[in-house]
């Protein structure tokens, strides 16, 4: 038991410090603000809105997660640092399982030395986001062994809770209980039950949604599906890619699994053959969303830690075929550990980049949100993409191109011309019809030079509809707005709005914009 506790800690240990030196500086990513935005509104009793004053709108991807986070908005509690500590908690808590909860107690230290080192479930863990929830009710639902009436209490609380977790949580509770009973190949009583019970949760929040909301599905939902057709292929494409260099593992993993695991030898532990089929349904079934605009596998890293216990599965299955000494089968643990670390460690020099890149633009954006928040009442309208960061830190009125927080826009059927998952959806003459005062393009550029020309060429594929509109050159001005340290940030400003509150800002030439 002693070498257990020592074990847990020093990953414990190891996990804190790679996501506290290499993860946490980079989040959260933008959307978290957009859940942290409805957090604040319904703490501070406005109801679950976007933007105060409005109806109900469900923008935010997890209602439990809303849930969880309200009370520390209740007490003023930063939710950045909220998401940071609970993603550290989920995180430890999900190695704790993959590590301890294998079938018959054995330690599977494999599994959960690969995961710490599996840069996108260490990212996104502490993303903001409910990504470390999920990835930890998935854990305990696929690595926590029914053995005691405990633990069933415990699995059935998991199957509860995953529906309200994410849109897919449901699907993951059915494909576990599915792929139980083709494991055993005879009818898993608990298995039944947990559907059931997810079932029963599912059904409760629907009547909520429908309720409150007036929707039977979620507007960031729906702003984000795309026609199977469209979808499928390049989500079935981001999984392979997720397979071979998110987790550095690949086919030769899956390969070694099917040796190990779907032979195995004890009927009565079903375990290892059911995670099998478990990542063999419910890894098409992610890739239906297309995939996700945000670096690093957002959508799929929850499948990370059962994926990595089966490889632990696997290769215990396989070494212990062997009637070597027990020398050599530590060596040979040993050997395979360091090969499977080796090529978990492999893609970090191409994704640090990425994640960089996207900490960097997160960053930006809520300096900016700060800086006009600072210089503009709190009344005025601004309508973009990126909708998570800036608004957050400006705590303005938003109209956001995407629908993910609009009704009109996500009710859209999504524009076919180019494939963006989650950036298909827009409607430029109608977010002009609501006049907003500031627009918001081209990810905002900053300059020192208020005269430099705007980058037209970099205005978003989902932003041209609006230049395209007449009315944009007719109502709006290109200003170069100065913000701080001697910086502009050149937007698109609503001309009666310039004349009334702000005369002095300098209104730049070259409104026309070149081909687009």
């Amino acid at each position: 038991m002693t070498r257990r506790v020592v074990g847990l800690a020093l990953l414990w240990a190891a996990f804190a410090l790679l996501v506290w030196t290499f993860c946490v500086p980079q989040t959260p990513v933008d959307d978290a603000y957009i859940t942290f935005r409805y957090v604040r509104h319904f703490a501070a009793g406005d109801g679950l809105v976007f933007n105060r004053g409005e109806g109900p709108l469900e923008g935010y991807s997890s209602l439990l997660w809303v849930l969880v986070l309200a009370p520390f908005s209740r007490l003023g509690v930063d939710l950045t640092a909220t998401a940071h500590g609970l993603g550290l908690l989920f995180g430890m808590a999900t190695l704790a399982v993959v590590a301890l909860g294998g079938p018959r107690e054995r330690p599977r230290f494999l599994g959960a030395s690969a995961l710490i080192v599996c840069l996108p479930w260490l990212y996104h863990v502490v993303n903001g986001l409910e990504t470390g929830l999920v990835a930890l009710l998935i854990a305990l639902l696929t690595c926590l062994s029914p053995t005691t009436p405990r633990r069933r209490r415990w699995l059935g609380l998991v199957a509860v809770l995953l529906p309200l977790a994410r849109p897919e949580g449901l699907i993951a509770v059915l494909v576990w209980s599915a792929a139980s009973q083709l494991a055993s190949r005879r009818w898993q009583r608990h298995a039944l039950l947990l559907a059931a019970f997810a079932i029963a949760a599912f059904s409760g929040q629907l009547a909520f949604r429908l309720g409150y909301h007036h929707e039977w599905i979620a507007n960031s939902a729906r702003a984000k599906m795309l026609p199977l057709g469209v979808a499928l292929l390049p989500g079935l494409l981001d999984v392979g890619r997720f397979l071979l260099t998110a987790t550095g593992v690949g086919l030769g993993v899956l390969l070694a699994l099917a040796a190990g695991g779907l032979r195995a030898d004890d009927s009565a532990d079903v375990q290892p053959r059911a995670r099998l089929v478990f990542i063999a349904l419910f890894a098409p079934i992610l890739a239906t969303s297309g995939g996700d605009s945000f670096p690093l596998w957002r959508f799929f890293v929850p499948i990370a830690p059962v994926l990595l216990t089966a490889t632990d599965d696997g290769v215990q299955l396989l070494l212990s075929r062997r009637a070597w000494p027990k020398r050599t089968k530590v060596l040979a643990h040993g050997l395979v550990g360091l090969v499977l670390l080796t090529l978990l460690m492999g893609p970090w020099q191409l994704l640090l980049p990425m994640l960089r890149l996207e900490g960097q633009w997160v960053k930006r954006w809520a300096a900016i949100g700060t800086q006009l928040g600072q210089i503009l009442p709190p009344t005025t309208t601004i309508a973009l993409a990126p909708v998570g960061a800036l608004p957050y830190q400006a705590n303005f009125r938003v109209i956001d191109l995407l629908g993910l927080n609009d009704a009109h826009i996500a009710h859209l059927p999504p524009d076919s011309s180019y494939f963006y998952p989650g950036h298909q959806r827009h409607d430029g003459p109608y977010v002009l019809s609501r006049r907003p005062d500031l627009i918001f393009l081209a990810n905002g550029p900053v300059v020192q030079d208020p005269a430099q020309p705007f980058p037209w060429q970099e205005v978003r594929v989902y932003e041209q509809d609006l230049l395209r509109d007449p009315h944009l050159k007719q109502d709006y001005h290109l200003v170069a707005l100065p913000i701080a340290n001697g910086l502009f940030l050149q937007i698109l400003a609503r001309k009666d709005f310039v004349d009334a509150q702000h005369p002095t800002w300098r209104i730049l030439d070259g409104m026309q914009p070149g081909p687009l």
